[in-house]
Formats: C-alpha cells, structure tokens, sequence
C-alpha cells in the first residue's frame, strides 16, 4: 500500500481509502456486521482512511463504522461530515457531533467535514458566525475533532476560494478521468496552499467501468481493467492524499487496494494526452463542470446532464431515470422546468446543446 501525506496534517494516510456509502442494501438492511467485515478486512489490508456519512445507507453507514472500529486493533482515521439539511447553526453543529461519535464509538473523530458545498454561497453560510463552521471550531477546541475539513463538488475556481480562505485543513472534491480537466485547478490550488486532497467519485459514478470500451484510453497496459487504470491515475497524482471509492464487496476491494501497490507519477505530458483523448473520444459527454449551474428556476442542470451521459454510453432512456433516480434522487420531470431561457449554454465550456438535451429528458 502506497502511503500519503494529508497536507499539512502530519497524518500519512493510504493512497486508497474506503468510501463507505455503496454497502448493499440488502446486506445493511439485515446484517450490520457483515458490512461491517469489509471495513475490517479493507484495514487489515493497509487501507487506514475510512469515510462515512450521517445520512449514506440510509443512516446505517456510521453504526457499520462503529462496529468495524470497535474492533480493530490498529485504529484507521475516521471521516465523517454535517451538511446544511444536517444542522444550520453552531448548536445543530454540535448535535450531530455528538450523535457521529456515539454511532463510530470513538472519543475523537479525525476529520469532520462541512458537507457538500456546491458554490461559495454556502460555503458563506457555514463559515457565518455562528454556523456549523462555529460548531466544529468549538468541538475541536475541545479535543473532539482533530481536522476541519469540507465536501464540495464546486467547479475548480471555488474550490481554489475555499482553499484560500484558510479553515480547512483538506477539501473532498470529485476529480476522476472523466471530468479531471475541468477541476484540476481546485485540485493545484489546494495543493499550494499545504491542504490534503480526497478525491471522492473516482470511477464517475461507476460510469467509467460500466462502459470499460470508451475509456481504454486511460490504461497504460493491455492487462490493466479500465477501474485499475482510473485508480492508478488518480494515485499517481502527487497532488491527491487519497482516492476514496465507494466499496461494496471483497472484490471490489481487492482491485482498490491492488491499484495501490504501484502506480506511475503522473506527468504534465500524460495529463494533455489524456486532456486530447477525452475531447476527442468522448467530446459529447458532460464532464461535470458545473459552470452551467446558474438556473435562475433552480434546475439541476449538472446533474441532468451527467444523466444524459448514461443514455449517450448507453443508448438506453431508461438509464436517465435510473441514473436520476438512484444517483440524485430526481426524475426526468425535474427538467420541465426549463423555459428555453438560454442562461446555461453560453456557460457551458463544451458548448453542449443543454437545452435540447433537457428536453429529451423530459420525454424519458
């Protein structure tokens, strides 16, 4: 296992972590300590970063946590996180503090984050006075945290403003081989100014392997799977502490850990090769950008629109609903909501049709 520093933390921490949100319902459902196994067999195989959330697996993710933690010897840094539907004040901030330590079964939580910043406006909101950023200050003061840190899947420019504003010790952000030349400056930015760098939705959403035969260009061996060569990519960036994928089983796990035995810096030249092939291969996919995200009716745009990738890898309609649906919790009806304004496409670095594409949508 290769290992890490987490920016300035003085924390190494494994090149690969677990991301524990994808745990099969039907095993949370029924068996908490089966779940449970696979955090303890993931750190027993030298994975000592683990993630988690109040809210993933329908609240259950946290108490597999604990469970898993209560039993190792060897004790991995715990991730956990307070989003604006979690708590909106310092005290609501404590609260679910306190309710995170109680389901992990720890007396400190490594790094507690401020949840899913999307643009700088709630990033303000948190950091008011008196808001959850207050909250989190108090309890690390207190010994009960030891690293503020935040979630956001904000383009590169407002992921480069929180890292300039100095409260946070490291930024979660998705970055993956899909979208990578769109978010690589929050990425750079964070690195300069001594921050760790988790990279959350490493495989696109399960995008990238599910449709293995777009992305062969990421691999730099014939006998590498294109998951392996996503991993690889992202580990060979010296600028990323760790790649966090969601984890359901021993096999996934297996292939994770494996992707960090060994991996290849990543070169400036290797990054404008890949930058060619993604345009070139995959020109009419949505890379995530987020610059569209201006509705003034509040659509989710980005979210629509990495749906709709589903459907161009696809061709199948059916893979928007289920994309919305089980990704975002939305439907296709959450586009009827566009009036044709034209306030997105000018935003839009690839000059996609967004308001096309979202009318297709509607029909699904």
């Amino acid at each position: 296992m290769i290992y890490k520093q987490l920016g300035s933390t003085g924390k190494r921490v494994s090149a690969v972590g677990f991301g524990s949100m994808r745990f099969p319902k039907e095993d949370y459902q029924k068996d908490l300590d089966k779940c449970a196994d696979l955090v303890v067999k993931a750190c027993e195989m030298g994975v000592n970063y683990v993630d988690t959330a109040p809210d993933y697996c329908d609240g259950k993710s946290e108490l597999i946590v604990g469970r898993a933690y209560a039993r190792l010897k060897e004790k991995p840094y715990l991730s956990t996180k307070c989003g604006l539907w979690n708590a909106t004040d310092a005290s609501g901030a404590r609260r679910a503090i306190e309710a995170s330590l109680k389901k992990l079964q720890t007396d400190k939580i490594t790094v507690y984050n401020m949840w899913c910043i999307k643009n700088m406006g709630e990033y303000r909101r948190m950091t008011q006075k008196g808001g959850i950023y207050d909250g989190i200050l108090k309890a690390k003061e207190e010994g009960l945290i030891e690293h503020i840190c935040c979630t956001s899947h904000a383009d590169g420019e407002t992921i480069a403003d929180i890292a300039r504003d100095g409260k946070v010790d490291a930024i979660t952000l998705g970055y993956n081989a899909l979208n990578f030349a769109y978010r690589r400056q929050g990425v750079e930015a964070c690195f300069q100014k001594g921050l760790g760098v988790v990279v959350m939705n490493p495989l696109g959403g399960g995008v990238i392997p599910q449709y293995a035969d777009k992305f062969g260009f990421i691999k730099t061996s014939p006998e590498q799977t294109v998951a392996t060569a996503a991993l690889k990519f992202l580990i060979g960036h010296p600028e990323i502490s760790v790649t966090l994928p969601g984890i359901a089983n021993e096999r996934e796990l297996a292939e994770c850990v494996a992707a960090a035995e060994d991996a290849a810096p990543v070169t400036p030249e290797r990054l404008e090769e890949m930058t060619k092939s993604l345009r070139h291969e995959l020109n009419t996919l949505c890379t995530g950008c987020a610059y569209c995200d201006e509705c003034p009716n509040g659509l989710h745009i980005p979210k629509l629109m990495e749906a709709y990738n589903s459907y161009l890898l696809s061709g199948d309609t059916q893979s928007i609903t289920n994309r919305l649906s089980w990704h975002w919790g939305l439907s296709p009806k959450d586009a009827a909501g566009c009036t044709r304004c034209g306030a997105c496409e000018p935003l839009c670095t690839q000059k996609l049709p967004i308001i096309q594409r979202l009318a297709e949508i509607v029909k699904c």
